[in-house]
């Protein structure tokens, strides 16, 4: 089997991975670049790099994508270069005898040129991500990620098992010189894109230098200025409810993509008037992002916490969320949770999902009732067989690898099945009943 992958996750966990897959299935591997700058995490691995170029076949980018910042549609020269990236990706899967694309985020407009062509020629594309066990795990499936995965779907898919439910989730170290090559490769893709302004068309972000230094500067004020926001500076919470909030990158695809406020401070000012108005007496405290050094308005009476908001379970709090990954892990916990966007764990039975609208409603029938401990651990290992697989794109062993490559057959296997049956559901039903004969 051909595999090829595309632009990788600023790490070498593709070329690994791909390298093991193909040694199981005697394939060969290609990479599929964006940038000449990503052959730094392409080894020996062969590697074609996209020449930007512009087609009169226009392709409309799927709905989900409207509210990217990268979206095309808005711009005629955008629009022309992305088709021209649909059509080179066709050209390559045809030639290179491509059955297995392996894409690192489903959000980029690099990976989504990637789907439009693989969908028209058969090719299945296996989505990775950061896993929701950060230094743990990955996320994977042939279905899309985050608002795009259902685990409804994922459960029906057949032969699909990830990592067991009593496995034990360690952290793995980081990949050795990750950060040198990350830094080179802002500087070999800032040369390209000068170079040729139209790549830049396709890329998700601007990867210019100075932003992010200012942003690693940011991050180490945030997490000193953090440090010193204890629990002892919170109001006693004896007989209230406790509302918590994690905010999210005001970046981040998913909320970009999915959020119904315009920013984290309209969230925060939207929360606080709607608990005000519903539970006057509660404590209300929210949580920034990691790497966000905003400072935010907080209403009167709101804290800002740092830390891991595991250690408020005995309090029994209610979370509130747009879609962060913090909203699952409290389900796990079996905490009450409520969210205002789909995301990979919006089929759990458990999770209230709200709307500007209706939130005061739905926030007054989730404090009048309980978690549930059962459901979150239902929620987790089901999450674990169906979207996970042992190693985190930036941290991972090399047994982690040939695990992986394990279970991306599986789901290969899985989506080959499914689109043999779409394609031909009455041969396969003919089969089916030979096999039960």
């Amino acid at each position: 089997m051909n595999i090829a992958y595309v632009d990788p996750a600023y790490s070498r966990h593709f070329q690994a991975l791909a390298g093991v897959l193909a040694r199981r299935t005697g394939g060969e591997v290609v990479a599929l670049l964006s940038s000449p700058a990503y052959r730094l995490y392409t080894g020996a691995d062969r590697s074609i790099v996209w020449q930007p170029g512009l087609s009169d076949h226009l392709r409309e980018l799927p709905p989900e994508f409207e509210h990217a910042t990268w979206a095309p549609m808005q711009d005629p020269r955008s629009m022309a270069v992305f088709a021209h990236a649909v059509e080179w990706f066709k050209q390559r899967f045809a030639q290179e005898c491509i059955e297995l694309c392996l894409v690192f985020s489903d959000a980029r407009p690099f990976s989504v040129a990637a789907r439009l062509a693989a969908q028209e020629l058969g090719v299945v594309i296996l989505y990775f991500e950061r896993g929701a066990f950060r230094l743990m795990t990955s996320s994977l499936s042939t279905l899309g990620l985050n608002s795009r995965f259902s685990l409804r779907r994922a459960e029906a898919l057949p032969g699909i098992t990830g990592i067991a439910e009593d496995a034990p989730l360690t952290p793995r170290r980081s990949e050795p010189w990750l950060r040198t090559r990350f830094a080179l490769f802002l500087l070999r893709n800032l040369l390209a894109c000068l170079l040729q302004p139209d790549r830049a068309r396709m890329q998700h972000k601007r990867y210019a230098v100075g932003p992010y230094l200012r942003l690693a500067w940011a991050q180490w004020l945030t997490e000193h200025h953090l440090a010193s926001e204890h629990d002892e500076a919170l109001p006693a919470r004896k007989g209230r409810a406790l509302i918590v909030v994690p905010l999210q990158l005001q970046t981040d695809s998913q909320l970009v993509l999915h959020s119904p406020f315009e920013n984290n401070q309209a969230f925060i000012d939207f929360l606080a008037a709607e608990v005000t108005r519903v539970a006057p007496n509660a404590v209300l405290l929210f949580k920034r992002h990691p790497m966000d050094a905003t400072r935010y308005r907080l209403p009167e009476g709101a804290r800002m916490v740092g830390g891991n908001l595991g250690r408020f379970h005995r309090a029994r709090p209610v979370v509130v969320c747009i879609n962060s990954t913090v909203g699952f892990e409290s389900l796990v916990r079996g905490e009450r949770v409520i969210c205002f966007a789909p995301s990979f764990y919006a089929d759990a039975p458990s999770l209230v999902t709200a709307t500007q609208v209706d939130f005061a409603q739905r926030l007054a029938e989730v404090l009048a009732g309980d978690g549930d401990r059962e459901a979150g651990q239902a929620l987790r290992a089901t999450v674990l067989r169906c979207y996970q697989a042992p190693g985190d794109a930036w941290a991972y062993t090399a047994q982690d690898i040939e695990a992986t490559a394990e279970i991306a057959l599986k789901h290969f296997r899985a989506a080959r099945l499914s689109l043999v049956r779409r394609a031909a559901p009455a041969v396969i039903d003919v089969e089916a009943d030979r096999a039960i004969a």
